[in-house]
């Protein structure tokens, strides 16, 4: 079994490119994109195109945000493994329940969430939160060590209105359950990692 490894830092610290690094003598490593690129988002796209290029081509690359446990459980034998990035895993996978339950309106899902009330908000990170114990049970069984990246959602300002806020403490409560799981975590500040765990 390999070790848990959380990577967690700001917009453009240099986490992934910290993360990519350890990896780079591993011989068989598996990178878990979990974006969705949408074709007419052309800024969204290069980026993707960036980070491909700059990952050996060696590496298998797997794009997905659901299902991700169920992944690890019939591929076990990678070297190492690199997730990118939980924050947009967590996202993905709550718009994905949404899709699923009111289709792809998303001016009436937007209409959805601004009425969510308490009890809603609580079963839905309860899913989110289900959804990560399945992953973080397969991790444990992988052999290689994996690599999770995530972004630190607490440093900056408070978001303006009330679904955003919530949904930083979402990403928080990831990010807790994450580090808590972890055998090791790195905190990236301006490209310079520091091991808090």
């Amino acid at each position: 079994m390999g070790k848990i490894i959380l990577v967690i830092g700001g917009a453009r610290s240099g986490k992934s490119t910290f993360a990519e690094a350890k990896l780079q003598e591993k011989s068989s490593v598996c990178y878990l994109a979990t974006s969705l690129v949408d074709s007419e988002d052309t800024e969204m796209v290069e980026r993707v195109r960036k980070h491909r290029k700059q990952r050996p081509s060696t590496w298998h690359t797997e794009e997905r945000y659901r299902n991700i446990g169920d992944y690890l459980s019939k591929n076990k034998n990678y070297d190492g493994y690199l997730l990118d990035c939980a924050t947009t895993l967590s996202m993905n996978y709550f718009y994905a329940m949404m899709t699923d339950q009111y289709g792809k309106n998303y001016e009436m899902i937007d209409q959805i969430i601004a009425q969510f009330t308490e009890d809603e908000k609580d079963k839905i990170e309860s899913q989110i939160m289900n959804e990560w114990q399945h992953i973080l049970r397969e991790v444990k069984s992988v052999e290689g060590d994996i690599y999770i990246v995530s972004n630190e959602v607490g440093l900056g300002i408070v978001p303006e209105n009330s679904f955003t806020r919530w949904f930083r403490d979402v990403y928080g409560r990831v990010n807790q359950l994450l580090g808590k799981e972890s055998d090791n975590v790195y905190l990236v500040v301006a490209g310079i990692p520091v091991m808090i765990k």
